[in-house]
Parts: C-alpha cells; structure tokens; sequence
C-alpha cells in the first residue's frame, strides 16, 4: 500500500469506508512464537505491522482490511486473529 493510501485510510477519506472504532485486539502476535520473518508485513494490505526487537507487533488496527491474510501466511502460527464484535472495525459502502 503506497503511503498516501494509507494516510487517506488513516483519516477516514477513502470513498466508501469508515473505521468504527470498539474493536478490541482483534488481532495478536504471539511474540514467544514469531521468528521475525515480515511474511504478516507483507502481506498486510492495511499497513499494520512493524518489526520490533526482531518481532512483529501491531501498529495499528485502524486501517486493517479484516482480510486475514496476516494470519493465513504465518508460517510459525504467531498470529491469532479474529474478527472484530460487529458493528465495529472497517465498514464498507460497497462490496
């Protein structure tokens, strides 16, 4: 995701999406298990991850897709992911 995307997503200016916010920590590395490898980092459409201390850690939740992907590629299953409590997390017009 280039960084303007990401700082329109930020905001809230992306045509047709909204971030509700209560989500909660939807979305967990287990630290004890990630090996640092970014496959989460890269794969992540939202820009959520960061590398820290060799581990990945959540930067952010509010420009997260709900797409699963971050979970999906962990190859030392460190990711826990669920979805949010409806009604909260990313709210799309169309689609």
């Amino acid at each position: 995701m280039s960084e303007e995307i990401y700082k329109q997503a930020k905001k809230n200016l992306i045509h047709g999406c909204e971030w509700v916010p209560g989500t909660g920590d939807f979305i967990k590395v287990r630290t004890e298990l990630c090996t640092g490898c970014s496959a989460c980092i890269r794969a992540c459409f939202g820009n959520c991850f960061q590398l820290k201390d060799g581990k990945a850690r959540i930067k952010t939740y509010e420009t997260c897709c709900e797409c699963g992907a971050c979970w999906f590629v962990c190859p030392e299953n460190a990711i826990d992911f669920s979805w949010p409590k409806g009604g909260t997390g990313i709210v799309m017009e169309h689609g």
